[in-house]
């Protein structure tokens, strides 16, 4: 899948309103084991423990706090998607079914201090509408209701911003009728 670079990025879960678990600071998610997961309240920086929990710990609890849907969250930094990430363009995502049937809106913050409380009130704001967020010079936020959906998600954007950068932009995105037609697809 190709979507992690070493220690680059995090992986939080709800399990339930209160409570939320997040890969420890500088993890290797290809290498994740229950050592490297914190327990944390969704509500509250308040944790211990022998690790501390990824330092973007707000974002995951700012995203579950506007989201009570979302019950996975997937900060990543996958090489084309992060290309477009650093470029000041957005771009067309709908080059590929799998961006409007799966993903929907993609929301493209600037740039806020990584683990800042900025960062995590811009992402709040975003996740209400969409549930992939592009992170202006830092990476991406992919939210489903699962592992699965979350890390599907986060593989099909991957895809889509790889067909543009490899078509230097010149690929032909779905018409609207056409995505209009999609939204009954999954159904």
């Amino acid at each position: 899948m190709n979507l992690l670079k070493c220690s680059s990025g995090n992986l939080s879960c709800r399990l339930n309103n209160d409570i939320m678990m997040i890969s420890a600071t500088r993890t290797w998610l290809s290498e994740l084991t229950e050592a490297d997961v914190v327990k944390i309240p969704v509500n509250s920086a308040k944790f211990s423990g022998p690790v501390k929990p990824s330092g973007e710990y707000k974002l995951h609890q700012a995203i579950y706090q506007s989201r009570p849907d979302i019950n996975v969250v997937l900060h990543f930094q996958s090489e084309y998607a992060t290309t477009l990430a650093a470029m000041n363009i957005i771009p067309d995502y709908n080059v590929i079914i799998e961006v409007p049937v799966y993903i929907g809106k993609v929301a493209h913050l600037p740039y806020a201090m990584p683990g800042s409380d900025a960062l995590a009130g811009l992402a709040s704001a975003a996740a209400k509408e969409s549930t992939m967020i592009q992170l202006a010079n830092h990476g991406q936020v992919s939210m489903g209701t699962s592992f699965r959906d979350a890390i599907q998600k986060a593989v099909f954007f991957e895809l889509a911003c790889s067909v543009l950068v490899r078509s230097n932009f010149k690929a032909v995105s779905i018409p609207q009728e056409a995505i209009n037609e999609l939204s009954g697809y999954r159904k």
